[in-house]
């Protein structure tokens, strides 16, 4: 009896033991699921990794509620999942718990997917009334490393950055998620699609493959079935469920050249004017396959291929490199201004006006009365000579010349403001009309050489940058690009184009930018003078001596750039201008007001070039300056290469501004300026200094400034020019000496 009593205890410690056992199992296991890294989206479940991001919009930023569901979660991490129990602690948190609807369900129950998204929907209703939160459906496409480190994921509406706690996402998963400006912030529910991929361009499609070119990255997509070949055009391609199901190819297709185009319009050779859809795309398929922005859009002078549909442009296809042939010049009315009130034009020639697709002939030295002509659906009004050597001319209505003649073709567009007018004219043509209007054509044949190389390269860097697109153009005709016929063509200025045709300056294999001004003080200097960083882009751009006896002088310090620029008896190549030598009155205290006046126009023409500090030495803005009482001291903060000063330093009571860039100095420093005088003692009448190679001496009203050169010293100085070629140098030499490691090329001899 007592052995079978003996028995069941030991069964009895045994069950114990075990039910203990099972017990300990489950609280293991319960406390491991708490403790897991989630990696993986689930509908069962939402991990409470992913809620620091997604309540981000809310009262805390999304660090600080990582802190605060830590502290909900247990206070160690932020693994596991949501429970009811800390859901309600979540809605304290926010105090929004007695707004807002939820099952009641035990604390330690684990909150669904589609129960947490009825509460989230609910927060958002109440805590984002500006919407700033979207729920949005995508399909993920790739998964490059070297995205993924940034935190970026692309999908068929472009890049996303993706919440760390999120980051569920492999290639063809769909999902519809929380987005809040451009970042992906919490995950809805699984989407099953259809999703589209508009206008991707498709290298090529076959055998159940097709490659395409996507926000710059080449991407190969698995489609089962697909049996058409598909080379180099825009596509469309459908998701369902995880997988490419068709792809839709754009069939209609038109080719010409681009003359205008803005943020929603393309103006196209033949075809006039379409929208585009979405963001501009273009694609290069000669050399290597690459998506190009728009710097790449040549307007005039690149033959395209538009992929078309719904009258819409859905995508650009360059199969050649642009032939630099045409410039086109936005010609300013009188108060350079971009538009024209009512121009008229004539010609010397018998010449042809296109009106839409209506041509007519025209007699030489017939008006042209442009507002005539314009109709409800006309793009424009182009004048064309029908003889080589024709000249097209600003006009009254009576056909008087109110204008020097234009080559090339003349364009009138209409807009709200009034009319454009673009002279559109080969590059060379182009050239007859800025040497002369930039340079005297008295000066050497080899220093209007190298004007003319010069001004070649600018405008070609200029064809790049497409400035005026909106108005079909690449430049205007006056100072703020390269002055073009204000002077008349010259036998001799032509010749040093035609002696030059097609070359351009290179640095590093690139096109440079060729920048020139009047007259040096013996020195040039870099592009530290506009404040630009740029060694790498602008190496070519270097201090130059131009003392024409070899010697050297110390233009670094104050004290010996003070010796250097009062010395009027410095020999340099372009010391016969007037311009060479220079000096200014300034009276500070009588013109205080014009000087502040002056440093207020310049931050707000650019603000970083101004800087304003208080008295307690903190960073001050524009409306502080009426607070810094008077002038004490203006000086020279730092010297730039060649002598020219690349900050200015104006103390006042309580304060103090610094100015960068040379234009700056020269328009503050003019503004306090009674008498300009040059180095033969003429009275200069001018609104800026001449340059900003100069030194203040302190004077009892103010200070006296003694300076040399006029322009902003940077590149080539043209009367240095004048002066090399003088002394026998030739135009190669001559450039060399002011653009460093450079060689000179033929634009027009490349492949």
């Amino acid at each position: 009896m007592k052995k079978r009593d003996s028995v069941k205890k030991r069964d009895y410690i045994l069950a114990v033991l075990a039910l203990l056992g099972l017990v300990l199992v489950i609280l293991f296991i319960q406390t491991a699921a708490e403790n897991k890294v989630i990696l993986e989206y689930s509908s069962e479940y939402v991990a409470m990794a992913e809620l620091p991001s997604q309540l981000s919009f809310t009262y805390y930023e999304e660090e600080e509620w990582k802190d605060q569901l830590k502290e909900i979660n247990g206070g160690k991490n932020l693994n596991g999942k949501l429970t009811f129990g800390k859901l309600e602690q979540i809605l304290e948190k926010l105090s929004v718990k007695e707004y807002v609807t939820y099952p009641e369900e035990i604390s330690w129950k684990k909150v669904s997917r589609p129960q947490w998204n009825e509460v989230y929907e609910q927060i958002l209703d109440l805590l984002d009334p500006e919407g700033s939160v979207a729920a949005t459906n995508l399909v993920f496409l790739t998964e490059d490393a070297e995205k993924e480190e940034s935190g970026q994921r692309l999908t068929q509406r472009g890049f996303y950055q993706v919440s760390a706690g999120v980051d569920y996402f492999h290639v063809y998963d769909m999902y519809q998620v929380y987005v809040k400006e451009n970042r992906i912030i919490g995950v809805s529910s699984v989407c099953k699609g259809p999703l589209t991929l508009k206008n991707v361009f498709v290298h090529s499609a076959k055998e159940e493959q097709a490659e395409i070119l996507y926000e710059h990255q080449k991407i190969t997509l698995n489609i089962e079935g697909l049996t058409e070949k598909i080379t180099d055009t825009v596509c469309d391609v459908e998701w369902k469920e995880n997988k490419v199901t068709a792809i839709y190819k754009k069939e209609e297709m038109i080719s010409g050249k681009v003359l205008s185009f803005n943020d929603k319009q393309i103006e196209i050779s033949g075809y006039g004017t379409l929208e585009y859809e979405g963001a501009l795309k273009i694609y290069k398929t000669y050399g290597t396959l690459e998506e190009l922005d728009e710097s790449k859009l040549v307007i005039g002078n690149l033959q395209a291929d538009f992929v078309v549909a719904e009258k819409k442009v859905c995508g650009i296809i360059l199969k050649e490199p642009a032939a630099i042939e045409i410039i086109r010049v936005l010609l300013l009315n009188e108060g350079n201004g971009n538009y024209h009130e009512n121009p008229v034009f004539t010609a010397d020639t018998a010449s042809v006006v296109t009106v839409g697709d209506q041509t007519k002939e025209i007699e030489a030295d017939q008006p042209v009365v442009v507002s005539e002509l314009f109709q409800e659906k006309t793009d424009y009004v182009k004048i064309s000579p029908k003889e080589e050597g024709g000249k097209i001319y600003f006009a009254d209505r009576s056909g008087k010349r109110v204008s020097l003649g234009y080559r090339g073709k003349i364009e009138i567009r209409k807009y709200p403001e009034g009319y454009g007018v673009v002279n559109e004219i080969s590059l060379e043509q182009y050239l007859y009309g800025v040497v002369p209007s930039e340079m005297p054509s008295s000066y050497e044949r080899e220093a209007l050489c190298v004007q003319a190389v010069c001004a070649r390269s600018y405008a070609c860097i200029q064809l790049m940058k497409n400035d005026y697109a909106a108005l079909g153009a690449h430049v205007d005709d006056s100072t703020n690009y390269q002055v073009f016929n204000k002077q008349e063509e010259t036998p001799q200025t032509n010749l040093a184009v035609d002696d030059t045709v097609g070359e351009v300056i290179k640095y590093q294999g690139e096109i440079a930018e060729a920048y020139f001004f009047s007259t040096s003080c013996g020195y040039t200097g870099d592009m530290g003078l506009w404040n630009v960083d740029g060694e790498e882009k602008y190496g070519y751009l270097q201090e130059s001596s131009l003392l024409a006896d070899g010697t050297e002088a110390d233009v670094s310090s104050e004290e010996g750039f003070a010796e250097f620029i009062k010395n009027n008896e410095i020999t340099a190549f372009d010391s016969d201008s007037p311009y060479f030598r220079w000096s200014a009155d300034l009276a500070v205290a009588e013109k205080e007001n014009e000087i502040n006046a002056a440093i207020r126009e310049r931050a707000k023409a650019n603000a970083g070039n101004v800087q304003f500090l208080r008295k307690d030495g903190a960073e001050g803005s524009a409306s502080d300056l009426a607070k810094f009482g008077k002038i004490k001291e203006i000086s020279v903060g730092e010297r730039g290469a060649g002598g020219g000063i690349r900050t200015l330093c104006i103390t006042y009571e309580k304060g103090s501004v610094t100015l960068f860039t040379e234009y700056n100095m020269r328009y503050v420093l003019g503004a306090a300026a009674v008498k300009v005088t040059n180095k033969n003692g003429e009275t200069i009448d001018m609104r800026l200094l001449p340059s900003a190679y100069c030194a203040l001496v302190p004077a009892e009203k103010g200070y006296e400034v003694y300076g040399g050169g006029y322009g902003h010293g940077i590149g080539m100085s043209q009367n240095g020019s004048n002066g090399m070629a003088k002394e026998g140098m030739n135009y190669v030499e001559i450039l060399m000496k002011f653009y460093h490691d450079i060689s000179i090329e033929n634009i027009y001899n490349e492949e």
